[in-house]
C-alpha cells in the first residue's frame, strides 16, 4: 500500500492547479501537488496535497512510522471525498505519508538516524533525515489553523483523540468537535508534534484509529474519515449535516502490565469500563491479570505469549483522579522491562 499511495503523488502535474468536472458538467476540487525531497538517496519525498486556498487551514497527517495503515486509508478517503466537492470554503493540507521510509520498511524509527519522528519537532532544517523531515513538516504546520495526526494503534484498540484538552483552552475546543466517542489526555512529551504545536498556539491533535500493524481496518478507517469531515462541516468549511458531538473524557492512558510469563488470555474487550481490581485477563493457568484503575479500556492485547512486564492494556482513567501533577504519566516513566 505505501508504494500506491506514495506513487499517487506522481499522478499529478505537480504544483499545478486542475479541475474536475461532475456528469453534470460541475468544476469539482482538485488537490494542488508539492513533492518535497528529503533525501534524494534514499527517497524520502514527502507529498503534501492542498485543497482549496483560504482560512481556515486543516492539515491533516498519517504515516509518521511504519505500524501505520488504517491511519493512512483514512487520510485517502477523505481526500476523495474532498475531490468530489464543488468547493471548500478554506482549505485542507494532507500528507498522506508523513515518513516515507519508515513506512515502507515498517519500522517506528528511521534506519538512517535511529529517530522516531514524532519525537523530534519542530526539527532542525541542517539536522539529520529524520530533523529534517520533521522541519519540513513544521513549516506547514506553524501556518495551520487546526492540525490532525492520524495514527494507528499499536495494539486492538478503540478509535480516539488524543489531546491536551486539560492545558490549552484552544485544544480542548478542537478536540470536543471531534465525533468519536473518547478523548485522552496526551502526556505532553517534548518532541511530539500535538504538543510543540499546542505550546504554539496551534490546535492540535490526534486520531488513533482502531487496526493492527500494516493491515487496514476499513470500518475504522471510514468511522474517522466520518469524524474528520464532520469536524470540517462544524467549521462551515464543506457542505453537509452537522452531527452532534458527544465524547467521554479523560485522564491519561496507564499502563497494565503482566506479573509472569506465559499466554495471555483476554477477557474483556477495548471500550468496556472496569473498575480497579477487575479481572481484565488471564496469564494462562498461572493468574489473573487485574486493572489497577478505574477507566476505559483503550487498547488490549489479543491472546499472545507474553513475559513478565508486558503491557498487555492502556486503561484511560477518569480525569478527576489526576489533578494530582505527582501522578505517573504514560511514556513519561520508564517502562518496565522484561525479565530474561
Amino acid at each position: 500500500m505505501g508504494n500506491h499511495l506514495m506513487s499517487y503523488t506522481a499522478s499529478y502535474r505537480l504544483g499545478q492547479k486542475q479541475q474536475y468536472q461532475s456528469k453534470e458538467g460541475l468544476a469539482m476540487v482538485k488537490p494542488e501537488v508539492s513533492a518535497v525531497d528529503i533525501d534524494l538517496k534514499t527517497g524520502n519525498t514527502l507529498g503534501f496535497y492542498a485543497l482549496g486556498t483560504d482560512r481556515p487551514n486543516v492539515l491533516i497527517l498519517s504515516a509518521m512510522d511504519g505500524t501505520s495503515a488504517t491511519d493512512v486509508y483514512a487520510s485517502y478517503l477523505v481526500m476523495k471525498h474532498l475531490e468530489g466537492l464543488e468547493r471548500i470554503d478554506g482549505s485542507v493540507t494532507l500528507l498522506p505519508v508523513a515518513n516515507p521510509l519508515s513506512f515502507r520498511l515498517g519500522t517506528r524509527v528511521s534506519p538512517l538516524d535511529s529517530l522516531d519522528l514524532d519525537t523530534v519537532f519542530p526539527g532542525n532544517e541542517q539536522g539529520t533525515v529524520t530533523q529534517r523531515t520533521a522541519w519540513e513538516i513544521w513549516r506547514r504546520v506553524s501556518q495551520a489553523d487546526f492540525v490532525v495526526h492520524l495514527r494507528t494503534g499499536w495494539q486492538s484498540c478503540i478509535s480516539h483523540v488524543v489531546a491536551l484538552h486539560r492545558d490549552y483552552i484552544h485544544v480542548r475546543n478542537m478536540a470536543s468537535q471531534i465525533a468519536l466517542p473518547l478523548l485522552v489526555q496526551g502526556p505532553g512529551n517534548r518532541g511530539s508534534l500535538i504538543t510543540e504545536a499546542a505550546h504554539d498556539g496551534i490546535a492540535a491533535i490526534a486520531i488513533e484509529t482502531r487496526g493492527e500493524r500494516g493491515q487496514v481496518e476499513p470500518q475504522a478507517a471510514v468511522e474517522v474519515r466520518e469524524a474528520i469531515l464532520n469536524f470540517l462541516r462544524i467549521k462551515d468549511m464543506i457542505p453537509g449535516e452537522k452531527m452532534e458531538t458527544s465524547s467521554v473524557i479523560a485522564g491519561r492512558m496507564q499502563h497494565v502490565n503482566v506479573e509472569t510469563e506465559g499466554f495471555f488470555v483476554p477477557v474483556v474487550h477495548p471500550g468496556e469500563a472496569v473498575r480497579r481490581g477487575d479481572v481484565i485477563g488471564q496469564v494462562q493457568d498461572r493468574t489473573d491479570v487485574i486493572s489497577p484503575h478505574d477507566g476505559t479500556v483503550v487498547s488490549l492485547s489479543k491472546m499472545s505469549y507474553v513475559f513478565e512486564g508486558d503491557i498487555i492494556a492502556r486503561v484511560a482513567t477518569p480525569i478527576a483522579d489526576q489533578w494530582n501533577e505527582d501522578e505517573a504519566r504514560e511514556d513519561r516513566t520508564p517502562a518496565r522491562r522484561r525479565k530474561w
